[in-house]
């Protein structure tokens, strides 16, 4: 065994129930802002949490959540609603029963696409529908559940920085 095998062995048997009330589980935000197409080809932004590329805790949040939120032209023209205030709604009521890692959202041609990573896949697949069904909730949304410890759709996103 190698000096190497012991780390690689400490950051496998990181015991998640330890971190949630760890003051490292939310690393300090690094923001890099993103220029991109849509698929009209008008020119979006976005942003990509650079904090998380060295992140020690990824597996215990291990799975990928994609929002594919739609914003009407009301809501658009709206000075109460912008992405951000949306963005915090989800954020907010998934931190209600799940670690919750927002690392990435992009303005669309209707809306925006946000990324993020969490813990209970259960939880947030309740509460997601939960919304979804209000007839009175704040926007149109879509999304989906992606298993991926290795955080692989990160990685893939963080190449949108360089």
């Amino acid at each position: 065994m190698g000096i190497f095998d012991i780390f690689k062995k400490d950051r496998e048997n990181i015991d998640c129930s330890l971190i949630k009330n760890s003051a490292d589980l939310y690393p300090q935000n690094s923001f890099s802002v993103v220029m991109v197409q849509t698929e009209s080809g008008k020119p979006a932004t976005g942003w990509v949490d650079m904090a998380y590329v060295d992140y020690k805790y990824k597996k215990c949040c291990p799975f990928n959540l994609q929002f594919n939120i739609e914003i009407s032209d009301n809501q658009a023209e709206s000075k109460e609603m912008d992405f951000a205030t949306i963005e915090d709604y989800f954020i907010n009521e998934l931190k209600k029963g799940c670690i919750t890692h927002p690392v990435a959202r992009v303005a669309t041609d209707f809306g925006f696409i946000m990324d993020m990573y969490i813990d209970n896949a259960e939880f947030a697949s309740q509460k997601l529908t939960e919304i979804y069904e209000d007839p009175n909730k704040l926007v149109e949304f879509g999304c989906g559940f992606n298993k991926d410890p290795k955080w692989k759709e990160y990685n893939r996103i963080t190449k949108l920085t360089k």
